[in-house]
């Protein structure tokens, strides 16, 4: 988030001169706040604080350079303009002391933690439990509501619902997916291989192995059975559990041409901004999505005499892009190609040892494949249920 002090406004102003680095460092090593400086061909562009401007305009005379405003914005020159119409400044009091007498008020509530269980559904529980933004602080009733919520939400593995200020901070876990893991441990199961290689290390803690140290099995092979001796003669039905560790190997390739079509940035901007309070937006209609335009959207929090108002002010910035024809030469493709297997390495075999690496280019007329033949170390173990019919 961008300094605060830069929310009530600032001047956008051109440097020309031999000596305007040595301006703007002197003018920083005073203290003066100045940002976003750009050079463009040898005129500097900048920004500062309303009230820093005066001081970097008598700076100036030192270093002969002609400044000149660009650009003025912000809440201190909207301000500045209804200076002499009173009802104005009236306004701006009674809305802060209305403000001030509504401090007991929920302003806002913030959620994190939360990556399967949608925040719309959370709000939709903490409003029907009387936590919404506009409700009494003296109603809430935090331990509550999060028994409340525990028994609501299978996914939940616990909550804090905290109060600061006019801010209610919603702080949750979610349960991990057993289901992501394998099969509950009272479902009958073998170990069977889930990638084809040759066993290395076996850690077996229940069930039967099938296969020893150096076997080579095949994808789908059974490992470790779930069928076992319970020592007085009879086979029982288990949940084989274990740690295989074997070497294994997988193939990957890309390709790359050396002409493309690309998007890219332009000059082109466009800005919106709308104040947001109580979860309504003012003004009400929604910001213009241009075709052919990136978006960025920052929110900022606005203080008056110290005390954080209820509203939000947000800045929907755009930028504008085309498509253009980039021609690449062989080592630049090549390098494309080496940081695609580094990102498959870094994505989908995080979880293995890599042991070796063959890695080999070809090239066409239109462009560049590579492909790499990786030698992996890391647990094959995978669990498949068994089913059966008990005899009568």
């Amino acid at each position: 988030m961008k300094n605060k002090k830069r929310l009530l406004g600032y001047v956008k102003f051109t440097l020309v001169g031999t000596e305007c680095e040595k301006f703007i460092s002197e003018a920083i090593a005073e203290g003066i706040k100045i940002f976003d400086v750009e050079n463009d061909g040898g005129v500097f562009y900048a920004k500062t604080i309303p009230d820093n401007y005066s001081i970097l305009a008598r700076l100036k005379r030192k270093y002969y350079i002609r400044m000149r405003i660009e650009e003025k914005r912000g809440l201190w020159f909207s301000a500045y303009r209804y200076r002499n119409r009173y009802g104005v400044l009236l306004g701006i009091i009674a809305y802060s002391l209305v403000i001030f007498f509504c401090s007991d008020i929920v302003w806002d509530i913030s959620i994190t933690g939360n990556s399967d269980i949608p925040e719309e559904s959370i709000l939709e529980f903490l409003s029907d439990n009387g936590m919404y933004a506009g409700a009494p602080r003296k109603g809430l009733q935090n331990t509550l509501v999060e028994l409340k919520a525990m028994l609501s939400y299978d996914r939940l593995a616990w909550i804090s619902i905290e109060t600061e200020g006019s801010r209610v901070n919603v702080k949750l876990s979610e349960t991990i997916d057993n289901s992501k893991k394998g099969l509950s441990v009272s479902t009958p199961c073998n170990i069977t291989a889930s990638k084809g290689g040759v066993i290395k290390s076996t850690e077996v803690n229940r069930g039967a192995l099938l296969c020893e140290v150096g076997s080579g099995v095949a994808e789908g092979d059974i490992i470790v059975s779930g069928f076992v001796n319970d020592g007085a003669g009879h086979i029982i039905v288990s949940h084989a559990d274990a740690v295989i560790m074997a070497e294994f190997e997988e193939s990957v390739s890309f390709y790359k041409e050396f002409t493309t079509l690309e998007k890219v940035k332009t000059d082109e901007t466009v800005t919106e901004e709308y104040i947001k309070l109580f979860g309504f937006t003012f003004p009400r209609h929604a910001p213009e999505y241009l075709e052919g335009y990136t978006y960025t959207t920052d929110s900022y929090k606005t203080e008056l005499f110290g005390l954080e108002m209820p509203w939000t002010r947000v800045v929907v910035e755009g930028r504008g892009t085309e498509e253009i024809t980039v021609t690449r030469t062989v080592n630049d493709v090549k390098k494309q190609l080496e940081r695609e297997l580094e990102n498959y390495e870094r994505n989908f075999l995080g979880e293995y040892k890599i042991i070796d690496r063959d890695i080999s280019y070809k090239r066409d007329e239109k462009g560049m494949e590579v492909s790499c033949k990786y030698t992996l170390l890391g647990d094959i173990a995978e669990q498949s249920e068994i089913f059966y019919r008990e005899e009568e």
